[in-house]
C-alpha cells in the first residue's frame, strides 16, 4: 500500500515538474540583405502546454499507449498537430494481478 502512494506521489511530481518546467523562445530580429533589398523577419514567442492522459489496462505497454494516445487527443482537441508534441514521460504501475495503470505526459509547443 505504501509504494502505491510513493508511486502516486512520484507521478504528480512528474507532472508537477512538467507543467513547471518553462520553454521560452526569445524574439529575435534577422536581418537578411540581398543584392536588391534588406528585409528584417523576426520570429515571436511560441506557446507552450503541457497534456496528461491516464489509462488502465490490462497490459504494460498497453497501458502506456492508451495514455499517451489520451494525452494527444487532449493537444488535438486544443489545436496541437501530432508534429508540435514531444513525449515527456510514459510509463506504467502495476495495479495488481493482470491490470496496470498507465501514465503520460507531453508537451506541446507552437
Amino acid at each position: 500500500m505504501t509504494s502505491i502512494l510513493v508511486r502516486a506521489a512520484t507521478a504528480l511530481a512528474l507532472a508537477g515538474l512538467a507543467v513547471a518546467t518553462p520553454s521560452v523562445a526569445h524574439a529575435t530580429s534577422t536581418p537578411t540583405s540581398t543584392s536588391t533589398s534588406t528585409s528584417t523577419s523576426t520570429t515571436g514567442a511560441r506557446e507552450t502546454q503541457v497534456f496528461t492522459g491516464t489509462s488502465y489496462e490490462q497490459s504494460s505497454g498497453k497501458a502506456k499507449r492508451e495514455a499517451e494516445n489520451q494525452a494527444r487527443r487532449h493537444a488535438l482537441i486544443s489545436g496541437y498537430l501530432h508534429e508540435q508534441c514531444v513525449v515527456l514521460y510514459a510509463y506504467s504501475d502495476g495495479a495488481g494481478f493482470g491490470h496496470w495503470y498507465g501514465y503520460a505526459a507531453i508537451r506541446c509547443t507552437r
